[in-house]
């Protein structure tokens, strides 16, 4: 955690450079400038908790990563479908490969990529890092079913149908499970599957679980995909810039050509600032409303204990209380016989 006082500072933890290095991106560097600039000038001194490089999770690299025609794209995203799925593509094709500068410019993406092997056989691989789970889980549900929908033309046999896979990363703990890889599918109330060919696989790889494996057994026990997911969560430090593993340092090699691609570089700079904004946005929020909810609480609770001693409600007047004057009220609780000198005593008057 440091602390920053002007955008001078806050460009200098950046190491900006990377982010805007040339005149060619001059636009870049005035969008970004814009995106921080009110955050710290409007606040003589500001916490923040600064990602000093591009994270490996970060989707605009993923998509770079496994998204492109190129040899070790290939390599990259079929190595990630065999580890998670067992099926070995012995090839596959990108399906949405653009990866536009100028559009991500413009508007929020969901970065994933879809993937066709030779047999058919249909892939969405993404990676979420802001995962909002009510809203996210309707849209994976969605995104396989588009998926499963866009197979066939008008007139064509449902028999032709293919199973898609949907693999997806989150930075995020599941709620029932400490497995790494988690897979889902139609199953009936006594857990039988629906069908032995199911048309639809969906399958969330839990990031943070990676950190607990590795104090179980160690990172030099590590496979190539949980190093991988290693990476993905913690960066390229510690053990990981030793490994020997080919997927693991196909995708660092990945990220050292992803840093010449000047204007996806800025942009995923840029998406990453933002959603640490976002993400920090949450967590005030969500501390603003444990302390409201706890004086909501106790406000209830001295109500009720009022209207028993008193016979009178006395939900109105305790909302115009501060925190301090309720502890008090608590506590006059127990001597004051009459709801007046309860409020006479609060306020001094005898």
């Amino acid at each position: 955690m440091k602390y920053i006082k002007n955008f001078s500072d806050f460009l200098g933890i950046l190491h900006f450079p990377y982010v805007c290095n040339s005149v060619k991106h001059k636009y870049m560097r005035k969008e970004v400038k814009n995106m921080l600039t009110k955050d710290v000038t409007e606040n003589k001194e500001m916490k923040v908790e600064v990602q000093e490089r591009l994270k490996y999770d970060n989707d605009i690299f993923f998509k770079f990563a496994l998204g492109t025609e190129d040899e070790d794209a290939a390599f990259i995203r079929n190595t990630i479908i065999e580890r998670v799925t067992g099926i070995h593509p012995k090839e596959s094709t990108v399906l949405n490969p653009n990866l536009d500068p100028a559009i991500l410019k413009k508007k929020k993406m969901v970065l994933d990529i879809r993937v066709k092997d030779s047999e058919g056989r249909e892939y969405g691989i993404e990676m979420q890092t802001t995962y909002s789970k009510q809203s996210e889980l309707k849209r994976f549900e969605l995104y396989g079913a588009r998926m499963l929908s866009n197979q066939l033309d008008s007139g064509e046999r449902y028999y032709d149908l293919l199973p898609v896979y949907q693999i997806i990363f989150l930075d995020s703990y599941a709620e029932h499970t400490k497995k790494l890889i988690d897979a889902y599918q139609m199953r009936n109330e006594e857990g039988e599957v629906e069908s032995k060919r199911s048309l639809m696989k969906r399958i969330y790889i839990y990031l943070p679980e990676i950190n607990a494996i590795v104090k179980r057994k160690g990172f030099e026990k590590l496979n190539d995909f949980e190093q991988l997911c290693y990476l993905f969560k913690n960066n390229d430090k510690d053990g990981i810039l030793k490994t020997e593993e080919r997927l693991v340092k196909k995708v660092m090699e990945k990220y050292r050509k992803f840093q010449d691609a000047e204007d996806l570089w800025s942009i995923a700079m840029a998406t990453q600032i933002q959603e640490q904004r976002e993400k920090n946005a949450i967590l005030d929020s969500f501390k603003d409303g444990v302390e409201q909810g706890q004086k909501e609480g106790e406000r209830m609770l001295l109500n009720r204990q009022m209207v028993k001693k008193y016979h009178e409600d006395c939900s109105t007047w305790l909302c115009s209380l501060s925190m301090e004057q309720l502890d008090l009220v608590s506590n006059l609780l127990l001597t004051c016989d009459t709801l007046q000198e309860l409020k006479d005593q609060l306020t001094g008057n005898k």
